[in-house]
């Protein structure tokens, strides 16, 4: 009888922490849909890769700067860039940016993403 009830605890186990991994893709799915429809409305410029690091996370992030048009000034931003090194600009390279014309602060990479 133990033993069936060790089985039956363990298949629960399994089955809730698939459902949650199921819904943790979907969420980031959900959030990279949205930020993608957000920026597609945005301003494009070209950007140039400054520097490329991995943080304490073992994310890489990227700091780029691109000139909106009409602000007169070159905007310099960081981001996190992926997990996989091979996925990221190099430095010095060109890479498509997008920003919002109302707030040029807020711009975004346009750059696969693991």
């Amino acid at each position: 009888m133990e033993i069936e009830t060790l089985s039956i605890s363990v298949a629960s186990i399994v089955i809730v922490t698939a459902l949650a991994l199921v819904a943790l893709i979907g969420i980031a799915r959900w959030g990279r849909r949205m930020r993608e429809r957000q920026t597609s409305e945005w301003v494009p410029a070209d950007g140039e890769v400054l520097e490329v690091w991995q943080d304490g996370t073992g994310s890489y992030c990227v700091r780029y700067r691109f000139s909106p048009q009409g602000v007169g000034r070159t905007i310099t931003r960081e981001e996190i860039a992926g997990c996989l090194k091979a996925t990221l600009p190099a430095v010095g390279e060109r890479v498509p940016v997008r920003y919002d014309p109302d707030a040029p602060m807020r711009a975004r990479m346009q750059h696969e993403r693991c």
